[in-house]
């Protein structure tokens, strides 16, 4: 199965107060983690973005079609711009995502449109998987200005899958880094 990693480095960074993309971590930037990540496993990496701060080497950058709708604009956008049919999405501020897990979730694809993480209760779609099949429901609830994957996810045959042993395995395992104390507090 070929896929195409979707890394959404959009998003204000409003409470870390500095583009968390350029952040770094271990001397490198968390969206270059990301890559160096994805490229170990994807036949196509895509940023989302529209800041040419974010080019990493030759990967192209996609733009938000649809502007101000959050994490969705740039999933829509890129699983536009995708080769394949399935995608692995990223979002750059999870940095603690490992390839093993990521592999996990890949296992679990089979005939579903998403594959979503769940621990504790709470589901993680910006560390999931997506088939290129979603792209019309998206589009309807980005027309209807309903921006929350959740309302999504609930609507396509999602594999919701329970990653409790895993985040026992890694408790980093689905941290962000939003806040500038996030990064003084990393156990690594």
């Amino acid at each position: 199965m070929q896929i195409t990693a979707i890394i959404l480095t959009g998003g204000k960074s409003s409470r870390m107060g500095t583009d968390k993309a350029l952040l770094e971590l271990d001397g490198k930037t968390l969206l270059s983690r990301a890559v160096d990540l994805c490229s170990q496993f994807c036949d196509e990496i895509l940023i989302s973005s529209d800041a040419e701060e974010h080019r990493v080497g030759s990967y192209r950058l996609v733009e938000d079609e649809v502007k101000d709708c959050g994490p969705m604009g740039g999933i829509y956008s890129c699983l536009k711009a995708s080769s394949n049919q399935w995608n692995f999405v990223l979002s750059v501020d999870a940095p603690f995502v490992t390839k093993d897990f990521i592999a996990f979730l890949k296992g679990e694809t089979n005939n579903f449109d998403a594959v979503v993480p769940l621990h504790d209760g709470k589901k993680e779609p910006l560390i999931a998987f997506y088939r290129k099949t979603v792209l019309s429901q998206i589009e309807v609830k980005i027309g209807e200005g309903n921006y929350k994957l959740h309302f999504l996810l609930q609507e396509v045959n999602t594999n919701f899958v329970e990653s409790g042993e895993w985040f026992k395995k890694y408790p980093e395992l689905f941290r962000n880094l939003n806040y500038p104390e996030d990064i003084g507090n990393i156990m690594l």
